[in-house]
C-alpha cells in the first residue's frame, strides 16, 4: 500500500538533482521536481494530475514562491554551497511534499 514515504524518496532524488545544478538552471530543475512530485503523489491518491494542475496546488499551498526565493539564496558562493543547495532542497522538496500530500488526503482521503 502506498504511503508518505514516497514524498521523502522523491525529495531525496529531487534534491540530488536540482542541488548540483549550476546557478540558473538549479530554481527551473527544482520546480520541474516537485511538479513531478505533485503528480506522483496524485497517481498515490488515485488522481490524474497534469502539469497545470501540479502547478496550482504548488502555488496554493504557497511551495512554490518560498522554495524557489529560499533555493535560490543558496547560490551565493556556487560551486561551493552544493552541499548546502542539496541539503537546502531536499528540505524544500519533503516539505513540499507533505503539504500536498495532506491536501490530497484531506480533499480525496486514504491513499489507495
Amino acid at each position: 500500500m502506498p504511503s508518505r514515504s514516497i514524498v521523502h524518496t522523491i525529495a531525496l532524488a529531487g534534491a540530488a538533482t536540482a542541488g548540483a545544478l549550476p546557478v540558473g538552471v538549479d530554481v527551473a530543475a527544482l520546480m520541474a521536481e516537485e511538479i513531478a512530485m505533485v503528480i506522483q503523489i496524485g497517481k498515490e491518491f488515485g488522481v490524474s494530475v497534469d502539469k497545470t494542475m501540479a502547478k496550482g496546488i504548488m502555488t496554493a499551498c504557497g511551495c512554490s514562491v518560498v522554495g524557489s526565493a529560499v533555493f535560490a539564496t543558496a547560490n551565493i558562493g556556487y560551486p561551493l554551497t552544493i552541499p548546502a543547495k542539496i541539503a537546502i532542497a531536499a528540505g524544500i522538496i519533503e516539505a513540499a511534499g507533505n503539504l500536498v500530500y495532506d491536501y490530497f488526503e484531506e480533499k480525496y482521503g486514504q491513499s489507495t
